[in-house]
């Protein structure tokens, strides 16, 4: 039980950026960041880098995707 509750400690730290991040690049309150709302936070962003972050090719990107690709530092974490 104890490994369960620290390896959820774990995953809300870890969380804890990309949740603040999602919610600086995140304008209409849906919880997923568009082109248009990342390109806002990062002006260089190209088409073919969101495709590349947007690994489930839904047209967004989750807290998930956001959340790798700020630990394989494709992306900076929004400054807060």
């Amino acid at each position: 039980m104890r490994r369960v509750a620290a390896g959820a400690l774990v995953a809300v730290l870890f969380a804890a950026p990309a949740l603040a991040a999602l919610s600086d690049i995140d304008t209409d309150g849906d919880m997923l960041a568009s082109f248009d709302e990342l390109v806002a936070v990062y002006p260089d962003l190209t088409e073919e880098t969101f495709a590349d972050l947007d690994t489930n090719a839904d047209g967004f990107v989750d807290e998930a995707e956001l959340t790798a690709a700020i630990e394989a530092d494709l992306l900076a974490a929004p400054a807060q």
